[in-house]
């Protein structure tokens, strides 16, 4: 007898061979997928403890986000007209003005975000440039997330800017210790994550995540190459993915003085302003490019999405996280980065809905080397699901053409179940694993226990958040 037994849905299994079935089914033991097929092959005598019958419904792999960051759902639209500010603005937040329970809060709120829009498997950097003066945020951050059910990559390395970090750490009575933070803490800290917290949870994994790879401007070359070997040695050492971002000059800087960083192990979040050459060694040795078409690095410089793919370069769509102006919805980074590049290159054919698919399931779970786990439905493989309630207008007719409906029209909040491991963890769009308002409470207490640290209105105060106003009006 199977546990667990989706039946009727369009099945849309992302396999080698790409197979719908118009009718199918997908059978769940423990935390595998135990069968896949068309309603038709399904044995007479198949039982389950429970069946769900998913008629109205799409039955596809759980979405991957191989790039986001912790702390950003307790930071968005904070500071978003500071421009270049911005990052600064973050690390005197992330720094100096929060506390563990912020981390959880804020992973859990993330990971809650992420599940409702059909995220099964998140990747979180900790901080937009790491947090990385103790194993505690991160260890914070990975509780909270995993609290809600979701797969959970995360973590530290060095970050970028110039050193030393200066880091608060706040007591329980509201005192607080002062540290400066300098490359050994950083390389310390982060082999001792992954020491420490890999193997701790089933769902969890803590990655190496520095801020920066290649050649960091505020360092000296001698300081970026050791920077590199040492975020090479310590995944590699604990085979744990490698994940980071990464501009122009950066993967010429990696291939001139540490090659054997370039890996299909190193994924390399935003790679704008590559050159021609640059590109060439991206196809050569098989790292990954994360394209985030909604994040702000695509404001100061375009990420050649359609030459890459061109080179036959490894590539998935990630959202970025949520700060300052975004949110954990794939569903519109899909047609994002359809629109934009079609924008691009004028033609409307780029990019077509099934490789659009592609990149935020099968490709990302290959960038992590959780292909043979997650990432299709297949058997075998690890019973992370979504289903999609496609019985809505915006929907409607269902069933000509499914790849297409999804891509261009759903949007993350038609996802009424999300499963990981077998186990349901949103159904009806309802969490099963935590208490929603709770979980909410939580956040809104943190987010102004750390307004409260920060002490600067000007971060919520745009004075161009509304237009000038012309003629008579403007003169009254």
């Amino acid at each position: 007898m199977w546990d667990l037994l989706l039946k009727n849905g369009i099945v849309i299994t992302m396999d080698g061979e790409r197979r719908i079935y118009d009718r199918g089914y997908v059978a769940v033991e423990g935390d595998t997928i135990a069968a896949v097929g068309p309603m038709e092959q399904l044995p007479l005598q198949a039982q389950a403890a429970r069946e769900i019958d998913c008629s109205g419904h799409a039955v596809l792999p759980g979405l991957v986000d191989g790039h986001g960051h912790g702390g950003h759902c307790l930071t968005r639209t904070l500071g978003e007209h500071l421009d270049e500010d911005w990052e600064p603005m973050a690390q005197e937040i992330y720094y100096r003005c929060v506390d563990r329970e912020f981390w959880r809060a804020e992973g859990a709120l993330a990971a809650a975000e992420r599940l409702k829009f059909g995220t099964t498997t998140g990747v979180s950097m900790v901080g937009s440039t790491p947090r990385v003066d103790s194993v505690q945020p991160l260890e914070a951050n990975l509780e909270g997330s995993l609290s809600t059910g979701i797969r959970q990559l995360s973590g530290v390395g060095c970050p970028y800017g110039a050193f030393p970090k200066k880091a608060r750490v706040w007591r329980e009575d509201g005192s607080a210790e002062e540290s400066l933070v300098g490359p050994e803490t950083a390389y310390q800290v982060t082999e001792q994550a992954v020491k420490q917290l890999n193997g701790r949870h089933p769902r969890g994994i803590c990655i190496v995540a520095p801020g920066r790879m290649g050649r960091r401007p505020d360092e000296s070359d001698e300081a970026n190459i050791r920077h590199n070997r040492e975020m090479y040695r310590i995944a590699s050492e604990y085979g744990v993915p490698l994940h980071t971002h990464a501009y122009g000059g950066d993967v010429q800087f990696l291939m001139d003085h540490t090659p054997e960083v370039l890996t299909p192990q190193l994924s390399l979040t935003h790679s704008t302003g590559y050159s021609q050459q640059e590109l060439e060694i991206l196809a050569k040795t098989g790292a990954f490019v994360f394209h985030g078409p909604t994040t702000h690095a695509n404001i100061a410089g375009h990420c050649p999405v359609q030459e890459m793919l061109d080179l036959g370069i490894n590539l998935a769509v990630v959202t970025d996280g949520t700060a300052p102006d975004r949110s954990y919805d794939l569903w519109r980074d899909m047609k994002n980065v359809q629109l934009f590049q079609r924008f691009r290159k004028k033609d409307g054919n780029l990019i077509p809905c099934g490789q659009a698919l592609e990149l935020v399931t099968i490709e990302p779970a290959r960038a992590l080397g959780l292909d043979h786990l997650i990432g299709s439905l297949e058997p075998g493989k690890r019973a992370d699901i979504i289903t999609v309630d496609v019985n809505q207008p915006h929907l409607a007719p269902f069933g000509p053409m499914p790849v297409q409906r999804l891509v261009y029209h759903a949007m993350g909040q038609d996802v009424d179940r999300a499963i990981v491991d077998g186990v349901i963890v949103m159904e009806n769009r309802r969490l099963t694993q935590v208490d929603e308002g709770k979980l909410l409470e939580d956040a809104a207490q943190a987010f102004e226990k750390m307004l409260s640290r920060l002490n600067r209105p000007e971060v919520m105060e745009n004075p161009n958040l509304w237009p000038r106003r012309r003629g008579s009006q403007a003169a009254k």
